[in-house]
C-alpha cells in the first residue's frame, strides 16, 4: 500500500506543483503558530509549576484554543483557518507533547517542573522527526550562547544571524538552501527578548532565586540550573529556525489540496 502511496505521489507531482501555495507565506504562517505556542507556555510558568490546580486549558483542545488567541493577540492577525496537512500535523504533534508532559506538570512534588518553551520547542521538532515528517523547528543562537548542544546552529542559521546583528530584525526566507543536503525552504525569525526572559538569562537581580536576598548572597544560577548569560532587553537573543524539506511541502501539501487524492489518503499521512 505504501509503495502504490508513493508512485501516485510521483505521478501527481507535475500536476500540483502548478498550484502550490506560497511556500514563504506557509513557513511563515507555521512560525508564527509555533511562537504563539512559545509565548503561551511562557505566560502560563506560573501554572505549570503551581502545586495543583486546574491544569486543562494546557492539554487537549484548550491547549489549541489558547494558542489561537494568544495568535490573534501576539501577531494582530486572525489564526490561519485554511486546513493543511503540515500545519494540521504541527498543532496534533503539540498536543501530543502536552499531553505526554501532563504527568510532570501535575506533579505536586515539584516546585519548577522545565518545562519551559525551549523544551517544548526541541520535543515538538523530535517528534515530527519521528513521523518522517521533514520539518525542522529549533529554537538557536549563536555558538556560546546556546544551552543545549542540539540546538547549535549550523553554517545556514550562523549566516542568517550575522546578518541580522547588521540590519533590522526582519525574518529571512531562503528558498534555494537545503538540509542534511536535502533541497529546503529555510526561514529564520529573530526574536526580541521579553522580560520574562530574563528571569533564566538575564543578571542575577533579575533572578527570582534572589528575590528578598542581600546582593552579596545572589546567585547566577538560574530555576533551570544553568549560569545566567547576564543578558539585557537589548541583547541579541537569536531567534526560531524552521526547516521544510521541498519534498514534503510539494509532494505532500499539495496533493492533499487538490481532487487527484482522496481526504482519506490525507489523513494516511498524519497519522503515526
Amino acid at each position: 500500500m505504501v509503495k502504490t502511496l508513493g508512485l501516485w505521489l510521483i505521478l501527481f507531482h507535475g500536476i500540483c506543483f502548478a498550484q502550490t501555495t506560497n511556500p514563504e507565506n506557509f513557513i511563515s504562517d507555521i512560525s508564527k503558530i509555533f511562537t504563539a505556542s512559545m509565548y503561551h507556555i511562557f505566560k502560563n510558568q506560573g501554572l505549570i509549576n503551581q502545586k495543583g490546580g486546574d491544569k486543562s486549558s494546557l492539554f487537549g483542545e484548550k491547549f489549541i484554543e489558547s494558542i489561537k488567541q494568544t495568535y490573534k493577540q501576539k501577531h494582530y492577525l486572525e489564526f490561519p483557518e485554511k486546513s493543511s496537512r503540515l500545519q494540521a500535523l504541527l498543532l496534533k504533534t503539540m498536543v501530543e507533547v502536552m499531553e505526554e508532559s501532563r504527568t510532570l506538570i501535575n506533579d505536586e512534588a515539584l516546585g519548577f517542573k522545565g518545562f519551559i518553551p525551549a523544551r517544548f520547542a526541541f520535543q515538538v521538532s523530535e517528534k515530527l522527526s519521528r513521523k518522517g515528517v521533514g520539518i525542522k523547528i529549533k529554537f538557536t543562537n549563536m555558538v556560546g550562547s546556546v544551552r543545549n548542544p542540539l540546538n547549535l546552529p549550523d553554517a545556514w542559521e550562523v549566516s542568517a544571524m550575522n546578518g541580522f546583528k547588521e540590519s533590522k530584525l526582519t525574518p529571512l526566507f531562503d528558498d534555494n538552501s537545503s538540509m542534511n543536503g536535502i533541497p529546503s525552504y529555510r526561514y529564520f525569525l529573530p526574536m526580541k527578548l521579553d522580560t520574562f526572559c530574563l528571569s533564566c538569562h538575564g543578571v542575577p537581580s533579575d533572578n527570582p532565586l534572589n528575590k528578598g536576598k542581600d546582593p552579596s548572597e545572589f546567585t547566577d544560577i538560574d530555576m533551570t540550573g544553568f549560569v545566567m548569560e547576564n543578558w539585557t532587553l537589548a541583547s541579541f537573543a537569536g531567534g526560531l529556525s524552521i526547516t521544510i524539506y521541498k519534498k514534503d511541502f510539494l509532494e505532500l501539501e499539495e496533493l492533499c489540496k487538490s481532487n487527484y487524492i482522496s481526504s482519506f489518503t490525507c489523513h494516511f499521512f498524519s497519522l503515526e
